[in-house]
């Protein structure tokens, strides 16, 4: 995989702006204190789009991050929210490039859920 491939969400997740705020801030302190993902907030229309302009790591992101995301995934009447290639530079709101495998899940409490490759 290309390390600067852009990670986007299948799709954004409606919130209040209260609520993208929160959001932001937590990987905001969390880069301030050296923990840096690669993955940034966008609110556009009523949705926050979680994404990785030039790749990220998944495994770095804050654990109360996950959980407030996990929240909104509920909220959201979902199950999981997929990440994958994005479909285009820097527009997070495009989401995953039709027919790209996910590179993780997050699922509705929080965790993390990446595919199992068997060979």
């Amino acid at each position: 995989m290309d390390d600067y491939q852009p990670i986007a969400p299948e799709r954004g997740l409606r919130v209040t702006t209260e609520e993208y705020n929160a959001l932001k801030s937590i990987l905001e302190i969390a880069e301030e204190e050296d923990q840096y993902s690669g993955f940034e907030v966008e609110y556009y229309d009523g949705e926050a789009f979680v994404f990785a302009p030039e790749g990220g790591d998944w495994d770095e992101l804050p654990r109360t991050f996950l959980s407030l995301l996990g929240w909104f995934i509920t909220k959201n009447g979902l199950e999981y929210l997929a990440f994958g290639p994005g479909a285009t530079w820097g527009n997070p709101t495009e989401g995953i490039d039709p027919g790209a495998e996910a590179y993780f899940r997050i699922k509705s409490n929080g965790s993390l859920w990446e595919p199992k490759v068997i060979w």
